[in-house]
């Protein structure tokens, strides 16, 4: 039997007014409700954080780091997902790559997420097919695998062998070489014997020859100069250490291109920055 609502008597509601009695607060425990946030090396691996630009450190080796973690960039929220397989499926990255690049560029980065499962699944929203999140596999980003030149990588080879190199990408692997837990990973030099980062004394025969290498052909936006420019062109160290001038971990870069990356941006204030965009226009 369904009890009627009392609330709506207007005989008791006339009565209860004319004793001026209150109604009666809710029977049981009042209990807030209060959402407890895992720990953030749990959400990592788990759903995942989303963040701002500002939040993300580019590592000295080349990787993405967030509050003392090593981490995978994603963007969560998918549309189209009939339309979509798993190789056309948006990648995650794990490096400041031209990809990264461009979307900052285009005011698109506040649509990305990190985490660092290590088995190749994240938590996306599959806009206007599935109500709720659900795991789903990503590719690895291309970009990211030239950018650290992973187990010899190169935008250089075949398109057969670059998917392959996809296929293959083992993220367990990756994390054993570049570990999850930035504050637990031990250095591999101390502060005696950590090598300067500097150029070394032959850096100026190492940058001829590697922009003779590349036929004077800027690695980012493809523009060739003749050798009397190559003044414009510039051999840029991909990890950041300018001690590391073996032939994977340098590119050619234009001047232009060169002031694009990751805390390069003073270049743009030098003159030759301006001399490159008055004669070349801008990249």
């Amino acid at each position: 039997m369904k009890l009627p609502n009392f609330l709506d008597w207007g005989a008791l509601n006339n009565l209860r007014g004319q004793m001026g009695a209150p109604l009666a607060e809710k029977f049981g425990p009042q209990m807030e409700v209060r959402i407890i946030d895992l720990p953030i090396a749990e959400q990592l691996q788990t759903r995942g954080i989303d963040v701002e630009f500002d939040e993300i450190r580019i590592l000295g080796d080349g990787t993405l780091g967030f509050k003392g973690h090593r981490v995978l960039l994603y963007i969560r929220d998918i549309s189209n997902y009939a339309k979509r397989d798993g190789q056309s499926m948006p990648k995650f990255h794990f490096t400041f790559c031209s990809t990264l690049n461009t979307m900052r560029q285009n005011r698109r980065f506040a649509r990305y997420v990190v985490a660092n499962r290590a088995d190749g699944e994240f938590q996306v929203n599959l806009i206007g097919q599935i109500d709720e999140p659900r795991f789903v596999r990503l590719h690895v980003c291309q970009n990211c695998l030239a950018q650290i030149a992973w187990q010899g990588f190169s935008s250089e080879l075949t398109r057969e062998a670059r998917g392959e190199a996809v296929n293959v990408f083992s993220l367990p692997a990756f994390f054993e070489k570049y570990p999850r837990d930035l504050l637990a990973a031990k250095p591999e030099h101390t502060s005696e014997t950590a090598p300067l980062n500097d150029y070394p004394p032959n850096w100026n025969e190492i940058s001829d020859r590697t922009r003779r290498d590349a036929a004077y052909r800027c690695h980012s936006c493809s523009i060739r100069l003749p050798r009397a420019d190559s003044k414009f062109l510039h051999a840029h160290h991909k990890n950041g250490q300018k001690n590391d001038c073996h032939p994977d971990n340098l590119e050619v870069l234009c001047i232009a291109c060169h002031a694009n990356e990751p805390m390069h941006g003073h270049m743009k204030a030098m003159p030759l920055y301006y001399e490159f965009l008055a004669k070349y226009g801008a990249r």
